[in-house]
């Protein structure tokens, strides 16, 4: 969703301000994206179903039409309803963490995860017992076996 919000902001910024009617649609849609529906604070406005959101878009268009341009719409309603308006709040203050948090937690799990497999790989292998059944074995002294011998005789 970032991604195409900035695809979309990219290109509308190339080909300039907006002069024709598809031109303001275009930039009405970015913005309509940018902007939470004011009744719920839950979803863009570009997606929200509600009276409030509808009068969002409407209001951004005649805007558009008046000659305003995206940040001075954007900083309308911010003056009016506060940052929480934005779908994206800037990277400004506390709300530069929202930006760095993540990219600082996914370079230390990565960073994590390096030195773990380097330990693992470091290690030496340990030496496999050389009993078929998985078991070690150990030397035992003869008094032992003629001990085990007799024992296993009892048996049969």
């Amino acid at each position: 969703m970032i991604a195409r919000l900035l695809a979309v902001t990219v290109v509308a910024l190339a080909l300039g301000p907006p002069t024709s009617g598809v031109d303001l649609e275009r930039e009405a849609l970015v913005i309509d994206a940018m902007l939470v529906a004011p009744c719920c604070f839950s979803q863009q406005v570009s997606v929200h179903q509600s009276d409030a959101a509808t009068e969002v878009r409407r209001d951004v268009r005649a805007r558009l039409a008046a000659g305003q341009t995206r940040q001075q719409i954007l900083d309308a309603y911010v003056a009016q309803y506060g940052k929480r308006i934005l779908a994206e709040p800037p990277a400004v203050g506390f709300d530069a963490a929202l930006y760095v948090v993540p990219i600082v937690l996914f370079l230390a799990s990565a960073g994590l995860v390096v030195v773990i497999v380097r330990r693992f790989a470091s290690r030496a292998p340990e030496p496999i017992s050389a009993s078929a059944n998985g078991m070690t074995t150990t030397a035992t002294s003869p008094e032992e076996n003629a001990r085990l011998d007799d024992e296993l005789r009892d048996l049969d």
